[in-house]
């Protein structure tokens, strides 16, 4: 990748970081100076936040520090990491309710929940199908058309308010669909990091495929929030995944 657009996508993701940080502990604040008790459930969901935006920024910072890439799904890596830290902006409705802020117009916040969630998936896939060797030298420019894809089906799908949609990832009925999209991809990535593990059989190999099984079940786990205790296993296993994708690293950075 051209360093200045891996240096630019870097950039993004700790300004991002940052953005979500603030959020995020503003929201903290504001439980904490509440006459009512903050839930245990609460508390876990804005841990599971934070993790999914440090653990992969600090993956992300650790592998272009000692490392180098030559592995093949090293080139979209950077944007995997970008496109993590930006499924957090499917709290901004939660905070919204929260405290009354509202940072970004809410079909802006439709889309741009969409397109993060839809790409996130989209990038793992590629990465499995990559360790598969599924290897075609023109894979960045089909990569590139996929993210415009997700990014044209993300605006021209209907919107109603992302304001009524605290608490879950998407505020029109319609994202159903991509619910159920996102959760197809999820599973296919899942499948060729397993089938990509047992088709080269040399111990890193099988490490980092375990390594990604681990950050996508992690990722998705955060994200839909559909249960307290999920939720709280998601994040330890997200964790698990970043910290062995920086140690499995070295070996092929």
């Amino acid at each position: 990748m051209n360093k200045i657009i891996s240096r630019a996508v870097l950039i993004i993701e700790i300004l991002l970081a940052f953005f979500f940080s603030a959020i995020i502990i503003d929201t903290a604040i504001t439980y904490s100076n509440s006459t009512e008790a903050i839930s245990t459930e609460k508390i876990i969901n804005l841990i599971a936040l934070l993790s999914a935006i440090v653990f992969p920024l600090a993956a992300h910072i650790m592998i272009r520090i000692k490392h180098r890439s030559n592995t093949p799904e090293g080139e979209i890596l950077p944007f995997l990491f970008l496109s993590t830290t930006l499924e957090c902006i499917s709290f901004l409705p939660t905070y919204y309710i929260d405290t009354g802020v509202l940072l970004l117009d809410p079909i802006l916040i439709n889309v741009l929940i969409r397109f993060s969630f839809l790409s996130n998936a989209l990038i793992f896939l590629y990465v499995a199908l990559l360790l598969m060797g599924v290897n075609n030298n023109n894979y960045l420019s089909y990569f590139v058309i996929s993210m415009l894809l997700a990014l044209i089906l993300s605006i021209i799908a209907p919107n109603s308010s992302a304001i009524q949609a605290a608490g879950s990832n998407f505020g029109s009925d319609y994202d159903v669909y991509f619910n159920y999209a996102i959760a197809l991809i999820t599973l296919a990535s899942i499948v060729t990091f397993i089938g990509a593990a047992t088709k080269d059989k040399m111990r890193h190999s099988i490490e980092r495929c375990i390594t990604y099984v681990l950050m996508v079940v992690g990722n998705y786990g955060i994200f839909t929030r559909s249960h307290m205790g999920a939720t709280a296993a998601a994040t330890v296993i997200l964790i698990i995944g970043c910290i062995m994708l920086m140690m499995t690293s070295k070996e092929s950075f």
